[in-house]
């Protein structure tokens, strides 16, 4: 009974074929070696059939485990500065100083903060994006601010604090330019982006690329560290996406029934003339 429940308590605690194994092995150290050849043949199939099903396992773990979503147009995402430790957010707290009056895009480390959330769009060149398009590598974005509709931006004014390029939260919903435009790229990988990969973003205007520093604001923004864009690439300048909702894609609109008709007269006109040629 002990070395039933031993086996039973591995199975339970390890999905790992090589953990399994192990505990097996040391249960039967445990117990009585078998008097008989029966008792040893029976003990040799179970331990066949747990080498079976721990090895089902371990290829079910890792399918799941790599299992990856896409980024697509109109996720749902929050940015992670790798070495910061921080997520992006928008402020309703304008850059003073030197700065250029905008409202400021911090990072943040209280992950339950609501106003970190930016939705992944296309550029105007390109229509928009319909949501659920995979992004490809290289490709135009722009990234908006979830809760106040504003655009990710930058522009060639020193941040307050390193002097770096000033990562801002600039327009409205119907406001953009083209400094609200970066390009995202990554190392290897496939070719469209997805929830797993360590990217970066590099603005399209200045090239320079987005970072999140160790650097804590003063007041009113204390406690929140600050967000530039860099010259090359650092440490610093690598994201990743630490929370997502990603969206499948839609089929293309259907023309509207208005148009459809008009189509339709327009044929039957073309049907109409054409008789009248012929008599």
């Amino acid at each position: 009974s002990f070395f039933f429940s031993f086996v039973f308590f591995c199975f339970q605690r390890f999905t790992s074929m090589n953990l399994l194994l192990a505990s097996f092995c040391v249960s039967i150290l445990l117990c009585p070696f078998p008097r008989s050849l029966a008792s040893y043949t029976s003990l040799l199939v179970l331990a066949l059939f747990l080498l079976f099903v721990s090895i089902s396992i371990s290829y079910s773990s890792a399918w799941l485990t790599t299992k990856k979503d896409f980024v697509t147009c109109g996720s749902v995402i929050t940015l992670g500065g790798n070495k910061a430790g921080t997520q992006l957010a928008c402020k309703e707290v304008q850059y003073g100083g030197h700065g250029s009056g905008q409202n400021a895009c911090t990072g943040m480390t209280n992950s339950g903060e609501p106003d970190r959330y930016f939705i992944v769009r296309g550029t105007e060149e390109d229509g928009g994006c319909l949501q659920g398009t995979k992004v490809k590598k290289g490709m135009k974005i722009r990234l908006q601010h979830k809760e106040s509709g504003r655009w990710l931006h930058s522009h060639r004014i020193r941040s307050m604090m390193t002097n770096n390029q000033e990562v801002s939260c600039f327009g409205d919903v119907n406001n953009s330019d083209d400094s609200d435009v970066w390009r995202v790229t990554w190392s290897g990988g496939g070719k469209h982006w997805e929830s797993g990969d360590k990217f970066y973003l590099q603005h399209d205007i200045t090239k320079h690329y987005l970072g999140s520093l160790g650097l804590e604001y003063p007041q009113p923004l204390q406690g929140q560290k600050e967000v530039v864009a860099m010259r090359t690439k650092t440490a610093d300048t690598l994201f990743s996406v630490a929370e997502g909702i990603y969206f499948p894609q839609r089929a293309p609109p259907k023309p509207q029934a208005a148009e459809k008709k008009k189509d339709s007269d327009a044929k039957q006109e073309k049907a109409s003339e054409k008789k009248k040629n012929e008599l």
